[in-house]
């Protein structure tokens, strides 16, 4: 049987070895795994942020649904592509690949990125052939309906990208064409989800009050 001392000097023994094993790491320059910069920092941050809304769907105390959209302007499409450059360590060749293919598909239409939810999960059915939900973009007095509503698998670089998508919630790519004026960018418009549910308006005439880059959480009632 072991004495005291010797489960002390063991103890010690034990604390000894996990430091030396922490230290050695920490000069090899290992890190926890999160990507750098992290998905809240620098360029891409902050025209994410800029580019996103949010708009929560309540009958009474209810909670009906939330939608959270960022628009993928050709600034926001670049600073996405950088920052994935940075997270996977792309040579400049892919890089500039990947800046064509986002100048291309900007020049084909608008689009939103977007994480919807329902309490109802029948009806999280927007990409579906007889979705229950009308998607418009409201801009300078008249309607322009969605083109196409198509799902997106909700992986690790998809979420590190936009950490605003939550656990329960289905990721969308809302195609728009563009209005006769020009690039949504810059212009003061509603992208507005609506149904028997009700409706959800997603604000671009004013800037959100603080940065979308969380989850939606709901908020105790008073």
């Amino acid at each position: 049987m072991r004495t005291a001392t010797a489960k002390g000097r063991a103890t010690r023994s034990t604390l000894a070895w996990a430091a030396a094993v922490a230290a050695a790491l920490a000069a090899a320059g290992c890190h926890p795994r999160q990507p750098v910069p992290l998905g809240r920092e620098g360029e891409w941050a902050a025209v994410r942020d800029a580019a996103t809304r949010r708009y929560v769907l309540y009958d009474n105390f209810d909670h009906k649904a939330t939608a959270t959209a960022t628009l993928l302007s050709l600034q926001v499409r670049e600073a996405r592509a950088r920052r994935v450059a940075e997270w996977l360590g792309w040579t400049e060749q892919e890089l500039q690949a990947s800046l064509a293919q986002e100048r291309k598909e900007h020049a084909a239409g608008e689009e939103f990125l977007l994480a919807f939810y329902t309490a109802d999960w029948h009806a999280t059915d927007l990409a579906g052939p007889r979705s229950i939900w009308r998607v418009a973009v409201k801009v300078e007095g008249a309607d322009v309906l969605a083109s196409r509503v198509s799902t997106l698998d909700q992986n690790s670089n998809l979420v590190g990208l936009f950490p605003y998508v939550g656990p329960f919630d289905v990721v969308y790519r809302v195609q728009v064409p563009r209005p006769p004026s020009g690039d949504l960018a810059g212009k003061a418009f509603v992208l507005e989800f609506s149904s028997a549910l009700g409706k959800l308006p997603l604000d671009y005439g004013k800037p959100p009050e603080a940065p979308i880059d969380r989850p939606w959480e709901p908020t105790p009632h008073p």
